[in-house]
């Protein structure tokens, strides 16, 4: 089947989509709107420990000023992004801004580095192996190791900003989709199994709040794993049947790229759950207070989840080390592979790569974004119509067919490219797909 789509049939007005919007605003937060969501939870977190401790706990204590300091630090990194946002002047040119960006990122960075000696103290005094008899302290410890805990796995697993759909063939879909449901299904036996073994007089359930900062409800906590996993991948199944669906039929783009926006959307939320969710697992199965009770009435619980918890951790961070290594190797093979692999292997190799760079919480673009008015001002051909000295036949971007008299945007390096393709591409940085040349105003 052919994997040509009617592009022409887009409205000019639909090239800027919410992508664009997306990462415009982004731009204005000083490139964190992904992880205001988790601050605005880590922050509120903070606030309900030190509030319900204060009495019992109070503040002369190593965990409450922990917790405070990492606190202070949070509301310094929401002060500086909105005090950007509304400081900002409209009137700067694209380099000026993108200038300005760089100070912000780098002012930005300077406090996340600093943040990070709170919480390696937290994590330390959360999780350290001797805890005292009393508990007057242990929703503050609780808390600030839930922070602490989702602190480290943002750095590790960054969350990713919205692209354009990649277009995989079907059965390429397909061996993805078997691949999901073998793991999950995998997860669902042995966690649904491990607990319904569980007796009615186990400490493994939640009978007040308490319980999760003085033992380990972990029938609750598997329960909802179950669900979030299983929610997750009904959506994906849904993602896969619509956008297989959609791609087969004509003017049926706009409709998908709507799909893909609440895709998006519920996939991010998806993400913060499953963040915290594996956050609230280490408290429960690896603090030494928390595992006691539940480990000692039912081990089999205990063990499936710890060693679910491990593979899940693991996961992406053996990912990230291959990552860096890929990333090593193809600054010295890079020129290589361009030379001997044509475009549509080597640009969606690096669309991945950026994918995951662009999730990271400090950036330094060396190539920023292009504006909005030098994206439209970039000259529209239809297909055919002009010489064209590389004989191009296909979007590098999409490696979609061109099709006789389609619109297309054609750049000063004479490349061409779908007006929609190339539009989401100079939102991101601002050089050729092909031949790195930049982009400028001239």
């Amino acid at each position: 089947m052919s994997r040509t789509t009617d592009r022409s049939v887009i409205p000019e007005s639909h090239e800027h989509t919410w992508i664009n919007l997306f990462n415009s605003f982004d731009r204005k937060l000083s490139s964190s709107l992904l992880q205001l969501m988790y601050r605005f939870v880590d922050i509120t977190i903070l606030f309900y420990g030190l509030h319900q401790s204060y009495r019992t706990c109070g503040f002369n204590n190593r965990l409450s000023i922990t917790s405070f300091s990492l606190l202070i630090f949070y509301l310094i990194d929401l002060s500086i992004i909105f005090y950007f946002l509304f400081k900002r002047n409209r009137t700067l040119s694209e380099e000026e801004s993108s200038e300005e960006l760089k100070r912000i990122s780098t002012f930005r960075g300077f406090f996340s580095f600093l943040r990070l000696i709170p919480v390696a103290f937290g994590f330390v005094n959360t999780f350290k192996s001797s805890l005292t008899s009393e508990t007057q302290c242990e929703i503050v410890r609780f808390t600030l190791g839930l922070v602490c805990f989702s602190t480290i796995l943002m750095i590790i697993i960054p969350p990713t900003k919205p692209d354009l759909p990649t277009r995989r063939s079907f059965s390429i879909e397909i061996f993805l989709l078997i691949c999901l449901l073998t793991i999950n299904g995998f997860y669902f036996v042995t966690v649904g199994s491990a607990i319904q073994s569980v007796g009615n007089s186990s400490r493994c359930f939640l009978s007040k709040s308490e319980d999760f900062y003085l033992r380990s409800p972990l029938i609750n906590f598997g329960q909802i794993g179950l669900f979030l996993y299983g929610f997750s991948m009904t959506i994906y199944i849904l993602n896969l049947f619509v956008s297989q669906l959609t791609l087969r039929f004509i003017r049926s783009r706009r409709l998908f790229m709507s799909f893909h926006l609440f895709n998006y959307i519920f996939n991010y939320f998806i993400s913060l759950c499953i963040v915290y969710y594996f956050s609230l697992g280490a408290l429960l199965l690896f603090q030494p207070r928390s595992g006691e009770p539940c480990r000692t009435d039912s081990p089999r619980l205990y063990r499936t989840l710890i060693v679910w918890q491990w593979l899940r951790i693991l996961a992406p961070l053996v990912a990230v080390p291959l990552i860096l290594i890929l990333c090593c190797l193809g600054v010295f093979f890079g020129l290589i592979l361009s030379h001997c692999l044509p475009p549509s292997i080597t640009v969606p190799i690096l669309e991945l790569l950026r994918g995951w760079l662009s999730g990271s919480p400090v950036q330094l673009n060396p190539n920023p974004p292009a504006a909005k008015e030098m994206i439209d001002a970039i000259p529209v051909i239809l297909y055919g119509s002009e010489p064209d000295k590389f004989s191009q036949t296909e979007c590098a971007i999409c490696q979609t067919n061109y099709e006789a008299n389609e619109s297309l945007k054609k750049l000063p390096c004479e490349h061409l490219f779908h007006t929609d393709c190339i539009t989401n591409w100079l939102s991101v940085t601002r050089i050729c797909p092909l031949c790195r040349q930049k982009i400028t105003n001239d």
